[in-house]
């Protein structure tokens, strides 16, 4: 075989393997395209099929970091954790300089709150905070703070937390949720009130009650020992006993007096607290359909934005 032909063998050859490897590098494009797409129209589970045919196709290594990335986040949309957490963890290993890393810390920060790691989550968000302080995700993540209090019981540096969101980022698109959060603690708060109140006022309820029965107790004693009295005692002992009962009687007349003054705060006041926890919570009910309503429509809408 001649030179030449040895030569042109492996100029086809290689127009052959370029032709095919640029095929590859075009279906990886594709593909990614269609994840994007399928994730901007809420077909998730499509989403991360393309996305794993991008990860899978060794031509395409250009896409995948956008690929891990979104699967990322279609995984987090699907809840399915794990997932997310294992696509999270190796973009941000391999690609920490990626324009959509910061993004990725912040999602981060969100999976623990979704797994119920709420002071992992604090931590997350706060280094997410200091790390990329004029990020858009910025209020969202000072939210998930928020929410972790929140989960944690720690309802009054949750509300400071939610204030923050409020005052600070007015346009944030956690605003409406901060907010019903904040009615969330207050409720919680007139809850807890109410329960002392209740608490409170039972267990006063109850030393009344043992004090009253010691004091009729020693009543039905002198009006025994009265009554046992020798005929033949001095007129004077007489009337100290008959001063000892009178006085008896007029305690226990004030204890029975109070018992029914307690007895009426008890039921007044909790009737009360309970009518109005029970209107603040139907309140709070319809704000929580409304606002969900309005965070659904706009994840539709801004979902290939991040901003969830």
């Amino acid at each position: 075989m001649s030179r030449i032909v040895v030569l042109y063998i492996a100029l086809f050859s290689l127009i052959f393997a370029l032709t095919g490897a640029w095929a590859q590098t075009r279906k990886g494009d594709e593909e990614l395209q269609a994840g994007l797409q399928a994730f901007k129209l809420e077909q998730y589970r499509e989403a991360v099929r393309s996305f794993q045919a991008v990860i899978a196709n060794p031509a395409a290594a250009a896409y995948a970091p956008d690929a891990y990335f979104w699967g990322a986040k279609a995984y987090l949309a699907l809840g399915l954790l794990p997932d997310a957490d294992r696509f999270l963890e190796y973009f941000l290993a391999q690609y920490g300089q990626h324009p959509f890393a910061a993004e990725a810390r912040y999602q981060k920060s969100r999976l623990l709150f979704l797994e119920m790691d709420y002071e992992n989550a604090i931590q997350a968000s706060q280094e997410f905070i200091a790390r990329h302080p004029r990020s858009d995700f910025v209020p969202n993540a000072y939210y998930w703070i928020g929410e972790s209090l929140y989960k944690l019981g720690q309802l009054d540096e949750a509300g400071r937390v939610f204030e923050k969101v409020l005052q600070d980022y007015p346009q944030s698109f956690k605003v409406e949720a901060a907010r019903y959060q904040l009615a969330l603690i207050e409720f919680k708060q007139r809850e807890d009130e109410l329960l002392r109140l209740l608490k409170w006022s039972h267990e006063e309820y109850l030393r009344t009650v043992g004090e009253f029965q010691r004091r009729e107790k020693a009543y039905e004693q002198a009006i025994g020992a009265y009554q046992r009295r020798p005929t033949g005692q001095a007129e004077v002992q007489k009337g100290g006993e008959n001063r000892q009962l009178q006085e008896l009687e007029a305690e226990n007349a004030s204890l029975r007096s109070r018992l029914q003054s307690l007895e009426k705060q008890v039921d007044a006041g909790t009737a009360a607290k309970v009518q109005e926890l029970a209107d603040l919570e139907r309140t709070l009910q319809v704000k929580a359909e409304a606002l969900a309503l309005k965070e659904s429509l706009l994840l539709r809408y801004e979902g290939t934005e991040g901003k969830n």
